[in-house]
């Protein structure tokens, strides 16, 4: 206990907080803020995805609300001179976007967006200890989703194909087998590949029902 402590206070306060953009406590009412708001200065939420969801939602009310749309003007809001070196965190930020700080951006795109995201919370945390799967579960919450895969390319889909790969082999085997083979291995094979396929068949089913699970656990469906 004392251990997993000691490492919960290794950690920086917004990670700690489940709050990697630092925003400030207010009577704003966020969506996953945790029940016991002990920190005094910044809101505390119940999971990353939540305090992931603020930050984005923070950074589309900039451009919706106050018409910011470049890099410059969003983090000289987000992070005022008075605090902060505006002008290395404007630079740092607009680098790892791959625009110009004052190139006109859209927060609402998937791509400017989670780049964004990544960037400011590298800056207010000194790291970006999150997965993919996180920063997406926390923009999709925000209502911006990542662009979809081609069905071709989504687990579930590879998942069957192999599936119905494994049933078209088994269906050749059982027409093979009908011929009379004129070499005794083959007939081995084809007396173990019912086996072989069956097997097949079923990691590929096994396959697309986790993905689907996986996907769902990690607030991707």
């Amino acid at each position: 206990m004392q251990t997993t402590v000691a490492l919960d206070r290794a950690l920086p306060r917004g990670i700690r907080n489940h709050n990697p953009g630092n925003l400030r406590r207010s009577s704003d009412p966020w969506q996953g803020l945790a029940k016991d708001q002990t920190d005094p200065d910044f809101c505390q939420f119940v999971a990353a995805k939540w305090g992931i969801r603020a930050l984005a939602r923070t950074l589309i009310a900039y451009q919706d609300r106050w018409g910011l749309k470049s890099v410059k003007r969003i983090i000289s809001r987000w992070a005022p001179p008075n605090e902060n070196d505006t002008g290395a965190y404007v630079n740092a930020v607009a680098k790892a976007v791959g625009v110009s700080p004052d190139t006109p951006i859209d927060t609402h795109d998937y791509k400017i967006l989670k780049p964004l995201t990544l960037a400011i919370i590298r800056h207010e945390n000194g790291q970006q200890p999150y997965t993919d799967s996180e920063i997406d579960a926390g923009l999709i919450l925000a209502g911006v989703e990542p662009p979809q895969k081609q069905l071709s390319q989504t687990r579930t889909v590879k998942g069957g194909q192999v599936a119905a790969g494994a049933t078209l082999l088994g269906l050749t085997a059982e027409a093979v087998k009908d011929v009379e083979p004129a070499i005794p291995l083959a007939q081995t094979a084809l007396q173990v590949a019912p086996w072989v396929v069956g097997i097949i068949a079923l990691l590929g089913i096994a396959y697309m029902i986790w993905a689907r699970i996986d996907d769902r656990r990690r607030g991707l469906r």
